[in-house]
């Protein structure tokens, strides 16, 4: 069974903010992925795409470019938060 385009992306994210991946990984990959996989995600349920869109690559990664490392994962980790609040998503 394969993963659903939403559950991709949000294990993606948390992968990075659990130490699984680097901040390297995570900021080659992040536009692609969610590029890839946003269509679906958004067929599927559009406010919770928006939203992710909003709060993880408005808000979090498009402004995280002079950040060091430290500032990064804590800045991913707030709108990661804003998210889930926002849309009440619940991942395993």
């Amino acid at each position: 069974m394969t993963k659903s385009n939403s559950k991709y992306m949000y294990s993606f994210v948390l992968d990075y903010l659990v130490g699984n991946k680097d901040r390297m990984d995570f900021d080659l990959d992040f536009n692609y992925y969610l590029i890839k996989h946003f269509p679906a995600m958004h067929r599927r349920n559009e406010y919770e795409a928006d939203c992710f869109a909003y709060y993880l690559e408005e808000e979090g990664y498009d402004v995280s470019e002079n950040l060091s490392d430290t500032q990064h994962k804590a800045l991913i980790k707030k709108q990661w938060k804003q998210f889930v609040e926002e849309t009440g998503v619940k991942v395993k």
